[in-house]
């Protein structure tokens, strides 16, 4: 199974205060195109939730592991990127950037020994590798403001799978900096005057953003306009069993 990190040719690092990749064609074109057409059904990834417009739904990997409906494809898929030899891939990525930020070896981080998938019992650090869609909206909206992730979370990807058909406009990551010193409000959330845009990266197909989550990582994502497509992408993730730093000492007042 090729990994989402594999186009090593197509990387575009982006490596200050707040450590990015984008990669295009992550796959090669003929597996993404299997991969898509074989993407479970909105309603399975709804299931028995309220729906809501303009929502995110997630399917774990945990659940998709055991469903019977999920292609032998996408089990392979999120097999090996809910594994060690995934985050040894990630490390090579982001070892600088995680020795300068958070002054640690991959030694003191993980081993094949203490990691495991998300939900299934409690591992020192956990995997998952989720289906998620946002559903359509039925005028120009937003999906979420800049924000910080939690804590727990060391990294996360997000491989997007736009419908080939879906002409609708927005629903892009955007990645920012802080103006003057860390600020946040609400749960996690970061005022728009407090930030400085760096990038407005498209929603497109096969394409591949990962991030390693600090209290810098600030993200959003912009307005959707008026659609009937799903917004469609995988969320890979890789988190502790404990909270990495406090942004809660920044709160606003």
């Amino acid at each position: 199974m090729y990994s989402v990190l594999q186009n090593k040719n197509n990387i575009k690092f982006k490596f200050e205060k707040f450590p990015y990749v984008i990669i295009d064609d992550a796959l090669p074109s003929d597996l993404y195109e299997e991969l898509s057409s074989s993407f479970p059904k909105n309603e399975k990834i709804i299931g028995n939730s309220e729906y809501k417009e303009n929502f995110a739904y997630r399917y774990n990997a945990l659940n998709s592991l055991r469903d019977n409906e999920i292609s032998n494809q996408w089990k392979e898929f999120i097999k090996y990127h809910t594994s060690y030899s995934f985050l040894e891939e990630f490390y090579d990525i982001f070892g600088q950037s995680i020795k300068k930020i958070y002054k640690a070896e991959k030694e003191k981080l993980f081993n094949e020994n203490n990691i495991g998938v998300r939900f299934e019992k409690p591992n020192y650090f956990n995997l998952d590798c989720q289906f998620v869609i946002n559903t359509p909206t039925s005028g120009e909206t937003k999906v979420i403001e800049p924000h910080l992730d939690n804590p727990v979370e060391f990294y996360a990807a997000l491989l997007y799978m736009k419908d080939k058909d879906d002409n609708s406009e927005g629903g892009n990551l955007t990645t920012y900096s802080f103006k003057d010193k860390p600020s946040f409000y609400g749960k996690s959330r970061v005022r728009e005057n407090n930030v400085n845009l760096i990038e407005e990266i498209e929603y497109k197909k096969n394409r591949l953003v990962m991030f390693l989550n600090s209290p810098y990582s600030i993200h959003g994502v912009t307005k959707r306009s008026k659609t009937n497509f799903y917004r469609k992408y995988i969320n890979i993730i890789g988190e502790f069993n404990f909270e990495l730093f406090n942004y809660r000492a920044f709160l606003e007042k």
